[in-house]
């Protein structure tokens, strides 16, 4: 082997790149190995049409740690804000306007039900309330279920801060964990629109039926989110996600990090029972003292790894993960702004720079994860729009726009032997067809498009299943079971090898939370070798 590190970084996506910067701030010398051509795995920004820049996979943020953001300098090395001006909720004939300011959205929820609003507030002061336990979890090691001094310790922590909830709150958050979500929002509101406007937001983040146990789960990504110190907030990166990935790369260059693209791991080498290092596709071995993954849980152990050097019974497990986010994602080139159904006229509109969700009722979105379970295509999707350009104008022409659009439920493997790369076209028709009933003039508009299937995500960006969170966030796939508890504090059952990616705890979304406990367990293992 070539080139001894301390560390070997496999994947610069976003939390692979946080922990590259912590180890090169920790004066460990470190290699990242990328297989794409570019740094920031699903958090980039790429020319899509010519002309046109978006980020092609993740496109908003509010997960993305403080402690991160201030760690890695991301403000010094190029990350800037945008703040989206609100939040546009479609469905069907109905829709609300939301903007934070009470007289407003008083007045939008009041067309539809005289008490949502207040209950709206109360359900939301919940979640900020019991969500700061989850909150105070995400930058600790999860306790192992191994029971050791400082896994007490841990749970001394957590349990610190669950007594520090009203026994009300405690009471609520244990319901949150174990309640689906349809009974969550049967419990809480009343109108229809508003019990469809929540099912939407565990739609977002989800792959599970609103009224299987822990769906309501998702309700903590929204309520855990901080956006330039806004608590739930949620907005933009100048210049796209590439902007954030650019940023931790550019940190972590200036700690000596070594970034190498193009760089294709077939391998994890093992020898006399440990990590030594990697073996590239073209054949040449680089080691290591300590290896760490962002790939997937299921890429590492049951392709990087061969099974020889792990348990059997590990690996059984790992091969049983639910993966999948059942996501497509269209990016569409505009030659001018979309008019929108409840706001017409061709000028910019408050509500073009917001978020815009168009969704169908409830039972419908329960039906469209069912289909997708069976490999059918939904009729009526769920469509989580930005447009980016309406904010900054340096991803399209003069004029021009840009558009993300996140839409579900699409199968992985479609049904009757169907393949995606055949139908690909035919769906995001269908799909422009059903944008068309709330944004007019928008199949005149699109000069170009891009469309990311399911199988599209797993083979452009190496997520398993096309699962952009690298496992699904059930019960028992979070916490001290993610994804395993041989691995749920992310050291691994093969010594040498380390987890940093959105398969470990806390899970997936752009947080750099994974990368930044991931490298500080490396760190304290290292100095204790030493």
């Amino acid at each position: 082997m070539s080139n001894d590190f301390d560390a070997i970084v496999i994947g610069a996506g976003h939390n692979g790149l946080t922990a590259a910067g912590y180890l090169g701030k920790a004066g460990l010398r470190t290699l990242v190995l990328e297989r794409r051509h570019v740094v920031g795995g699903a958090a980039v920004t790429e020319e899509f049409h010519p002309g046109y820049r978006n980020s092609i996979a993740s496109y908003v943020v509010s997960l993305l740690r403080p402690e991160v953001i201030r760690d890695l300098e991301l403000h010094q090395h190029g990350y800037e804000l945008i703040h989206l001006k609100g939040g546009l909720e479609i469905c069907r004939e109905d829709h609300l306007y939301l903007t934070g300011e009470e007289a407003n959205d008083r007045a939008e929820f009041g067309r539809f039900s005289s008490s949502d609003y207040d209950a709206i507030k109360r359900f939301e002061a919940m979640l900020e309330e019991t969500g700061t336990v989850i909150r105070n979890q995400w930058l600790r090691e999860p306790p192992s279920l191994n029971g050791g001094l400082m896994d007490l310790l841990g749970m001394l922590k957590a349990g610190r801060d669950m007594h520090g909830l009203s026994v009300d709150l405690r009471h609520r958050l244990l319901q949150m964990f174990t309640s689906s979500a349809a009974d969550i929002i049967d419990r809480w509101f009343e109108s229809p629109m508003v019990r469809s406007m929540y099912a939407s937001h565990c739609v977002s983040g989800n792959n599970a039926s609103l009224y299987h146990p822990g769906s309501a789960i998702p309700f903590f990504h929204h309520a855990l989110g901080e956006f330039d110190g806004e608590k739930g907030g949620w907005g933009l990166s100048k210049g796209g996600m590439g902007q954030i990935t650019q940023a931790m790369a550019s940190f972590a260059r200036s700690k000596g990090v070594e970034i190498r693209t193009e760089a294709v791991v077939d391998k994890i080498v093992v020898e006399k029972g440990r990590a030594t290092g990697v073996r590239l596709a073209g054949g040449e071995e680089i080691s290591a003292r300590a290896i760490l993954s962002n790939a997937d849980p299921k890429r590492t152990f049951l392709k990087l790894v061969d099974a020889e050097h792990l348990p059997a019974a590990f690996v059984e497990d790992i091969s049983h993960l639910r993966m999948g986010h059942a996501s497509l994602r269209m990016n569409l080139a505009l030659n001018g702004l979309p008019e929108l159904r409840d706001y017409p006229g061709t000028e910019m509109h408050p509500q073009h720079q917001s978020s815009i969700v168009i969704y169908p009722p409830m039972d419908v979105m329960e039906q469209n994860y069912h289909s997708a379970k069976a490999g059918h295509m939904p009729e009526e999707p769920r469509l989580d729009i930005v447009i980016p350009s309406t904010l900054d104008d340096s991803l399209a022409p003069d004029g021009h726009h840009v558009m993300s659009i996140l839409c579900k439920y699409y199968p992985f493997e479609p049904a009757d032997n169907q393949q995606w790369d055949d139908m690909r076209d035919r769906v995001a028709d269908d799909i422009v067809n059903h944008l068309a009933r709330y944004m007019p003039n928008i199949k005149s508009l699109i000069v170009g498009r891009q469309v990311l299937t399911p199988q599209d995500l797993e083979r452009v960006f190496g997520l398993t299943e096309g699962d952009i969170f690298h496992g699904r966030h059930d019960l028992d796939q979070i916490f001290s079971l993610r994804p395993h508890p041989s691995a749920a504090k992310y050291r691994t059952p093969l010594k040498g090898l380390y987890l940093c990616g959105s398969g470990s705890h806390p899970g997936g979304a752009v947080s750099g939370a994974p990368g930044h406990n991931g490298a500080k367990r490396v760190i304290r293992d290292l100095r204790k070798r030493r």
